[in-house]
């Protein structure tokens, strides 16, 4: 069947593919020669202008402060992933782009948006800006650039909870001219993944126009382990209505369900010492569990409402809301720990039932005074952010496993009989959380000299509230409701106009509810949880500079120190066990190097794009201990050549290799070790396009994450990917 869908999309007709987008968009036929003529233009400072995108180099960002800015004007480490770089990647999700695209930043689990910056975790990501609460990956069908802001982000984004960092998804936006796309994937995971996008222009009259875009996708097939599967469907519209020259609203929605089954079923070798590695029963082939036995069903809904406006000639007006729906419900059976004897498998079934709603509101007035050799641009805002999450817990313990010669007669009784409750008296929701912040601010962006210097303060007010209720302790905690400050500063230099030098110093404030663990399995019975402090320092140097229409290069080098107190991590309870412990303050210090290249000769395109961190880190507790999870050493490289064939066709090929040193993990070392990636395609006309993606060459599998002895997150061995795209 997955190759029947394959051919079928390869060889749609082109009439076909005309007919159906004029049955589903019937006022796109009509109003053809209407859409084909120039974009509306609306010179709002916070819409980015990626026109001047060169390879894999782009140079405007909104994440430095509310308005879209250049690269080299923003006091802050901004790594940007494009669309040419995503697509050369093949990567449908975050962290297939992260490892080549930014430099600081490693992936801390297999199956969950979940990253680390410098040695600060952040485990959600942002969404056109602002905070995306998912339990899972999030949906790429749609999303055309990644933003990755290193350093506290509270003062930008109104988020206190990015202490670390963030990575921003930034989404298709509807086109003024008709286009669309078709594409198919084929993986030797035997997985087939399908999107297509439409976009186009419904109505203009005069200054009023309206424009759409219509993405749909989905996702069928297995992975490497038979238990694992992978399934979901993907809806998704983006509606741009320009109301005026100055007006104009912006709404992005979808619907996402999932039923992909991805969760950890590794284990490590309890002989090894120093670094963990995988038992040599922990293999492709062993299951923890049976197939029947397991699910994890979600569905994901999220839509974004943007107004903006010109109010005068100087000032502009921004309105933002996004509201997020995510429901859960899954059935895990994994590994917890490991008998002495290095093979039984002591194992859990645990139940989770979660809901998270999330209201997000944002209100933005810049005003740019034009003075006699200096340019001030003020910004004034407030955010809300409203959320509710439940969660319930059950924990049952089915009988062990012998991973030598697994079997599983026993799970059929054990699964046959009602466990009410599994063990805890509170089925329908054992957790449930109401945080809220609201928060006001103000940012000065003082420019002089021909944007020479640039001086940027910033200060934002927080004003939280909320609680936490814990149903098996029967405890509840309100957050501190005292209002607070946060703080971002610095200063650019423009010796040259491709070149800058920065300092910044930020901070962000989290006020945490919850205990650590006193037993085990997050019982949240120990000392409770302080507010979060974070703090950075950073020096850096930017460059985008020209040499000729045939080589332009571009990067940044920075010197980071940052701090944050109070942090929830894994570690050895005085039980034995390992659980939640707060860890009284980590530190990170370091290099960042990141550089691009492009350079056309007669032979063709050479683009070449480069990450390297070097730095080291603490806890208060051991100065001598590696903060967890922090990697002291990441390096990448990515180089692609690109030659015409006649005058319609296009060849491309690449290759890049990521390695990263070993980082502490609950209370072991992981090691990444080198891997190594390829991609080839072919451009045929205007129409088709074919793209292999070859990942981890070498086949290697290595633990990314340790939770217990039991319980490990592992990376995917080789994988191969034959992607067939038809555009109109």
């Amino acid at each position: 069947m997955s190759h029947l869908k394959i051919t079928l999309a390869a060889s749609m007709p082109r009439r076909l593919l005309a007919l159906l987008s004029s049955i589903l968009f019937p006022s796109v036929s009509s109003a053809q020669s209407i859409a084909r003529a120039e974009s509306p233009v609306v010179l709002s400072p916070f819409v980015v202008n990626d026109t001047t995108q060169d390879g894999y180099a782009s140079r405007q960002t909104l994440i430095g402060s509310r308005s879209a800015k250049s690269l080299l004007e923003i006091p802050a480490g901004v790594s940007i992933i494009n669309k040419e770089l995503i697509s050369d990647l093949g990567a449908v999700q975050v962290k297939d782009a992260i490892r080549f695209g930014a430099s600081g930043v490693s992936q801390n689990n297999g199956y969950l948006d979940d990253f680390n910056f410098r040695g600060f975790r952040s485990d959600s990501v942002l969404r056109n800006g602002v905070q995306k609460p998912a339990n899972r990956n999030n949906p790429m069908y749609d999303v055309e650039r990644i933003e990755v802001i290193k350093g506290p982000a509270a003062m930008l984004l109104g988020n206190n909870s990015y202490l670390g960092g963030a990575v921003n998804l930034i989404t298709v936006k509807p086109s003024a001219q008709t286009t669309g796309t078709v594409k198919a994937t084929y993986s030797t995971e035997h997985s087939i993944r399908l999107e297509a996008n439409q976009s186009g222009s419904v109505y203009r009259n005069g200054d009023f126009s309206a424009l759409y875009r219509v993405t749909v996708g989905g996702l069928d097939g297995n992975r490497q382990r038979s238990i694992e599967s992978l399934e979901d469907q993907f809806l998704g519209a983006g509606v741009s209505v320009y109301l005026s020259p100055t007006q104009s609203v912006h709404v992005n929605a979808y619907y996402y369900k999932e039923n992909s089954y991805t969760y950890p079923n590794d284990f490590i070798d309890l002989t090894a010492t120093g670094t963990a590695r995988l038992n040599q029963y922990s293999t492709e082939g062993f299951n923890v569990a049976r197939e029947k036995d397991l699910f994890w069903k979600s569905t994901d809904g999220y839509i974004d409402v943007q107004y903006l406006t010109k109010v005068t000639e100087n000032s502009n007006l921004r309105l933002y809301y996004s509201h997020t729906n995510i429901r859960e419900d899954r059935q895990h059976v994994r590994g917890i720990s490991i008998a002495a004897d290095n093979y039984t498998l002591n194992r859990q079934e645990v139940l989770f039932d979660i809901e998270r709603i999330n209201h997000n509101f944002q209100g933005d007035f810049l005003h740019k005074l034009q003075l006699r050799g200096a340019t001030v641009d003020t910004t004034i805002g407030a955010d809300g952010v409203l959320q509710y999450s439940r969660e319930g817990l059950s924990i049952n313990t089915p009988a062990a496993l012998d991973t030598r010669n697994p079997s599983y007669a026993s799970d059929d009784a054990f699964f046959s009989v009602a466990r009410p409750g599994a063990g805890l008296p509170h089925r329908d929701g054992d957790s449930r959380n109401r945080p809220q912040a609201f928060s006001h601010y103000v940012q000065e962006n003082v420019s002089l000299w021909q944007d020479r210097v640039i001086m940027v303060g910033g200060l934002r007010w927080f004003q939280p509230g909320g609680y936490n209720e814990n149903f098996l302790t029967k405890i509840s905690t309100k957050r501190d409701a005292r209002t607070f400050r946060v703080h971002k500063y610095g200063i650019v230099l423009k010796p040259l106009p491709s070149v800058s030098v920065y300092y910044t110093d930020a901070e962000n404030i989290f006020l945490q509810t919850g205990f650590a663990d006193r037993v085990v399995n997050n019982d949240q019975l120990g000392a409770p949880a302080g507010n979060q402090e974070g703090k950075l320092e950073e020096f850096g140097l930017k460059f985008d500079h020209r040499f000729s229409e045939a080589f332009a290069v571009f990067g940044s080098l920075a010197h980071f120190k940052m701090s944050l107190t109070n942090i929830k991590t894994q570690g050895l309870l005085p039980s034995g066990n390992i659980g939640q412990i707060i860890s009284l303050e980590d530190r990170s210090k370091g290099w960042e190097f990141e550089f691009g290249a492009s350079l056309k000769t007669d032979l063709g395109r050479f683009d070449l794009l480069g990450t390297y961190a070097d730095g080291d880190s603490s806890t208060a507790a051991n100065r001598a201990l590696q903060a967890a999870d922090f990697a002291p050493r990441k390096a990448s490289a990515l180089l692609k050549y690109s030659h015409p064939v006649g005058t319609a066709n296009h060849l491309y090929v690449g290759a890049g290799a990521m390695d990263q040193n070993a980082k502490r993990n609950s209370i072991y070392y992981v090691d990444y070790p080198l891997t190594t990636h390829a991609f080839a395609g072919y451009r045929l006309g205007k129409r088709w396009d074919f793209q292999l993606n070859l990942d981890n060459l070498s086949d290697k599998r290595y633990i990314l994450q340790v939770v217990t002895p039991g319980l490990v997150s592992a990376s995917q061995g080789f994988s191969a990917r034959f992607s067939t795209q038809f555009r109109w």
